[in-house]
Order: structure tokens, then C-alpha cells, then sequence
């Protein structure tokens, strides 16, 4: 009988097969991005050539630096509010997990990220970073008018400001606060994440299904965001200034009537959830958060929403000429 050495061997054909797959997947994906790259340079180059043509490469050079500016800036903030959430959630981590039905899930996670926990987060905060702050850099026009703003010595007629205002620096703080409320809800997702990854949030008993740590953490990022959606309705209301609702642009009868009250509104339930999300710290259950997310759902959706449609439909056609007159007139002259 020959000795096992002896024996033949079996070629590895799967672990030959699955290494060539992985060969083949990495080089699509090197093409593709070296394609997307090649056409990045040669745009670029492209638009060098242009302005250097018309001897403005004074004007290529300061739209590229605002927009490396923006994009660094943008995803710099990106990256230190990720990472500050993702440490506070270690950080909070309950010392000692009650053993349950998610644990075997959990402890495998953990054998895995163990020693390389901090590295880990800046991974997943600088890809996000990247990702929520490259594409900024599209806005480098609102911000070039927002760093060079002036006033025109002109006021709009509903809220007395000057058309500099709705000109330099009203678009880039509408695109500000809307970019920030998407990223904290970013953050907020992943600090979820991270909170059921450490043990603090349980989606089956026995123990707490959130830690009083883990829901004060939570509690400060939604009254974040809270705050953040009430500069968005204080910004929303200058925003009718250019309505298109109706027969010329501007604020007209229904935007000034019940647009505007209702945005008002908004910000007043908007801050009040912010205190009560900061009060819920200091509570047991959700009881007041959800509240305070149920009766901004219903202002929005009916007040903000069905009250303009129905104010435009029964209060205004009716006698339209007599209601919208006064605002079609301002609007001409403005």
C-alpha cells in the first residue's frame, strides 16, 4: 500500500477558480475607475485649455480653489461629526452584555474589529466623509456670490430685506442647512448602528432595549436635527420672496395668507421638539419625542400642505383679482 505522501493530489481547481474571479472583479473595477479618472483629467484639462484660450486662467484658478475649498471643508465637517458620534458610541458601551438570542452575531463582530476598533471608525467615517463631501464642490458658484455678497440698497416689500440677501447668500445657507440635516441623519443611522453593535441598543429582551446612555446620545442628535429642520422652515419663508405659485413670481396672496403662517408654525414645533427630545434625557420611554414627531408630521402634511391648496382653491378664485392684485402689483414693481 503507497504511504499518503504517495498519494496523488487533488488539483485546486476552486481555489484556483475563486482567485481568478477575484482577479477578474478587481481588474473591472481598477478600469472602471481609472476610465472615470481618465475622464475627470481630460475634462479638466479641457477646461484649462478654454480659460487659458481667452487668457482668464486667473478665473479657472479661483472656481478650482473654491471648489477644493468647499470640498474639504465640507468633507472635513463630515468626518469629525462621524467620528465624534462612532467614539461617544464605544465609548458608551455597556461594560458587561446580558447573554441573549443576538450575542453569538455580536461576539463574532467583536473577535473581528478587536485591536482595530479605531481605525474601523475612521474608515467608516472617512469613506462617508468622502461621500457626503465631494459632490459639494458643484456649489462653488453660490459660494463664490456668498464670500463676495454686497448689498443693492433695495428691500423686498414683505420682509424688509435687502435683494443682496436673496442674491448672494440665501441660496448657499438654503444648500447649508439642507446638507447638514442630511448628514446628521447619516450620522444619526450609523450611530444606531454602532449603539446596536456594542450592545447598548437590544432588539430582544432580556435586558434593556436601550441603555439610558445610549438614549441620551440619541436624544441630542435628533434635537440636533430638530434644530437644523427649524432654520430650514425660518429659511423656507424667505424662500416665497421668489414663489412661482402664481400669475408672476413672487410672494402672492395664498404664500402670504397661509404659506407663511404655517412655515412660522414650523419653526415654533421644531424647537419645541428640540427641548423635548433634550428633555427626554431626563425620562423614561419616547413618549415626548414621539409626540413632538407626530404633531410636526400632521402641521406638515395638513397645515403645510392641504391648508395652502384649500386657502388658493375657496378663499382666492373666488374673487381673484380683488385678493391678488395688491401682491401682483409689488411683485411687478419689485
Amino acid at each position: 500500500m503507497r504511504a499518503p505522501d504517495d498519494l496523488p493530489r487533488r488539483p485546486r481547481r476552486a481555489a484556483r477558480s475563486g482567485r481568478g474571479r477575484v482577479v477578474l472583479i478587481g481588474a473591472v473595477v481598477a478600469a472602471f475607475i481609472l476610465l472615470l479618472s481618465l475622464r475627470g483629467i481630460a475634462r479638466f484639462y479641457t477646461d484649462y485649455l478654454w480659460f487659458d484660450s481667452v487668457d482668464q486662467t486667473g478665473v479657472w484658478r479661483g472656481v478650482l480653489g473654491a471648489k477644493v475649498v468647499l470640498a474639504l471643508l465640507f468633507i472635513l465637517v463630515f468626518f469629525a461629526l462621524a467620528l465624534a458620534n462612532l467614539t461617544i458610541a464605544d465609548r458608551l458601551a455597556p461594560a458587561y452584555r446580558v447573554s441573549g438570542p443576538e450575542d453569538e452575531l455580536l461576539e463574532r463582530y467583536h473577535d473581528l474589529v478587536e485591536g482595530r476598533a479605531g481605525w474601523i471608525r475612521a474608515a467608516v467615517a472617512g469613506v462617508l466623509a468622502l461621500i457626503a463631501g465631494s459632490g459639494v464642490s458643484a456649489e462653488w458658484n453660490s459660494w463664490i456670490l456668498f464670500t463676495n455678497g454686497r448689498d443693492f440698497g433695495i428691500t423686498d416689500p414683505q420682509f424688509g430685506q435687502d435683494v443682496g440677501f436673496y442674491v448672494f447668500r440665501l441660496p448657499f445657507l438654503s444648500f447649508v442647512v439642507d446638507w447638514l440635516f442630511a448628514s446628521l441623519l447619516i450620522v444619526l443611522i450609523i450611530t444606531v448602528v454602532a449603539h446596536y453593535l456594542n450592545g447598548g441598543i437590544r432588539v430582544q429582551p432580556p435586558s434593556p432595549r436601550v441603555t439610558p446612555q445610549v438614549k441620551a446620545h440619541l436624544s441630542v442628535l435628533l434635537a440636533a436635527l430638530a434644530l437644523v429642520k427649524a432654520a430650514d422652515y425660518w429659511l423656507q419663508r424667505f424662500e416665497l420672496t421668489t414663489s412661482s405659485r402664481g400669475v408672476v413670481d413672487g410672494a402672492t396672496y395664498t404664500d402670504v395668507n397661509a404659506q407663511l403662517p404655517v412655515l412660522n408654525l414650523l419653526v415654533l414645533i421644531s424647537l419645541a421638539a428640540a427641548v423635548l427630545f433634550v428633555a427626554n434625557i431626563f425620562r423614561r420611554g419616547w413618549t415626548l419625542p414621539v409626540l413632538a414627531v407626530g404633531l410636526w408630521m400632521f402641521v406638515a402634511v395638513v397645515a403645510g400642505g392641504i391648508y395652502p391648496q384649500y386657502v388658493q382653491s375657496f378663499q382666492v378664485r373666488p374673487n381673484e383679482s380683488a385678493k391678488e392684485r395688491p401682491y401682483i402689483e409689488r411683485n411687478i414693481e419689485a
